[in-house]
Order: C-alpha cells, then structure tokens, then sequence
C-alpha cells in the first residue's frame, strides 16, 4: 500500500521530469526514496498500473508537452544500469522539441538521465 510519503516521492520526481530535469529529492531521506521505488519496482520493472499513473503525472504537470515512453534497452547508446529491474525510458518534450533519454529503476538514484556520451549523474 503506498503512504503519502511515496507519493509525495512520485509527484516529485514526476514534476521534475516534466522540466526534463533529474528529479532533486534531496528533500526527503534515502530511506523514503528507496522504500517509495521499491514498492513499484518489481524484479523485471515498474508495475505497469503505475508506470501509467507516472506518465499521467509527468504529462499533467507539464501541460501535455512531455511525455514519457517506453525505450528497448538495447538502443540506449552506452552501457548503463544492468538491473533487470531497470526501465529504460524516453521523455520526449513536443514543445521545444527535446528528447531525453531515462534510466529508473530501485537504485540510488532512481532516475538517471543518459546521454550520448553515457550515464550522466545527478
């Protein structure tokens, strides 16, 4: 069952990712962080009930101009997060336009933004 704590980690980290920035959840502990990613992380990936709910935030709260799809590890340009648990995502901004590639997934930090030149940390 998710807590307010998660979800506040969910917003969050939604609301960044519309920027296309890394999400900054130096507000909350390691532990929430790791807790929240956990309860939607599961051994192959994210839940798909709320990979959805996360791609609703993050178009919402960028006012249907980003949104976030599903990418093929195997096109991701460097190696990155091996875990199998990781969902490599594209968060695609149809207004400026942008494209930046995502790696999420139970890990610290949980979002890491990749790009051409390999994973880039936050």
């Amino acid at each position: 069952m998710l807590t307010p704590d998660d979800e506040a980690v969910y917003l969050k980290a939604a609301t960044d990712l519309a920027r296309l920035r890394p999400p900054d959840l130096s507000d909350f502990s390691a532990r929430t962080v790791e807790i929240a990613m956990l309860k939607v992380f599961e051994r192959n990936g994210p839940r798909e009930d709320w990979l959805n709910e996360f791609r609703g935030r993050i178009k919402q709260a960028s006012e249907n101009t980003v949104r976030m799809e599903s990418v093929d590890r195997a096109d991701f340009p460097h190696p990155h997060e091996k875990s199998p648990a990781a969902s490599h995502q594209r968060l695609v901004d149809i207004a400026a336009p942008a494209v930046q590639l995502l790696v999420m997934g139970p890990f610290d930090p949980p979002f890491r933004f990749v790009s051409d030149n390999g994973p880039e940390r936050n």
